[in-house]
């Protein structure tokens, strides 16, 4: 008779997720997953695979909470400006219990030139924010808050390139003040 997981799969996900955000692929050992997830080694490969296919799992399920806290930070009753200003700052000063940085900026510096499937994830990843943004702004066209003659496509290729870049300057600890000035200085073009 086959034994019942006695672990909630999302929350023990979540575990390695983070472990994974703060330490990297290569840097995080199966023995510090074991320790951290607060399961067995046999219940981490039976459950999530090897340590690559937990990463792919733990990508996915970061990419999920990105995209899901874009859609919950934002509103119909911001202009265009203020949503991609909520959206950099959460990206650039994110909550107290939140690690700073990206899961697949980290992935993309890490592991993308080794390893196709990381790589994939992460443009992946890249792609959907990118046309998150062009919807946001063929919207903010038709309510006229861009010039017309805008070319949704390119802006939000840079705005998504810009943010990659506050996810990667987040690490560094800058001050306050200089994340709030790229973030200003980047989102003039809207």
């Amino acid at each position: 008779m086959a034994r019942t997981k006695e672990f909630d799969y999302d929350e023990v996900l979540e575990k390695a997720t983070e472990l994974f955000l703060e330490k990297g692929y290569d840097n995080t050992s199966f023995q510090d997953l074991v320790d951290h997830m607060g399961i067995h080694r046999r219940s981490i490969y039976d459950t999530y695979g090897d340590k690559k296919q937990l990463y792919i799992k733990a990508l996915k399920k970061y990419a999920k909470f990105v995209n899901r806290n874009y859609l919950t930070i934002i509103n119909e009753t911001m202009n265009t400006h203020q949503k991609f200003e909520t959206i950099f700052n959460y990206s650039a000063f994110p909550m107290e219990d939140c690690p700073k940085g990206c899961l697949f900026v980290n992935s993309a510096i890490e592991l993308a030139l080794r390893d196709n499937e990381i790589s994939n994830q992460v443009q992946l990843f890249f792609d959907d924010t990118k046309k998150f943004f062009v919807n946001l702004l063929k919207i903010a066209k038709e309510k006229e808050e861009i010039a017309q003659n805008t070319n949704v496509y390119e802006l939000a290729s840079y705005l998504n390139n810009s943010l990659i870049g506050i996810r990667v300057l987040v690490k560094c600890s800058p001050s306050d003040a200089e994340l709030t000035n790229v973030i200003k200085t980047t989102l003039s073009v809207l």
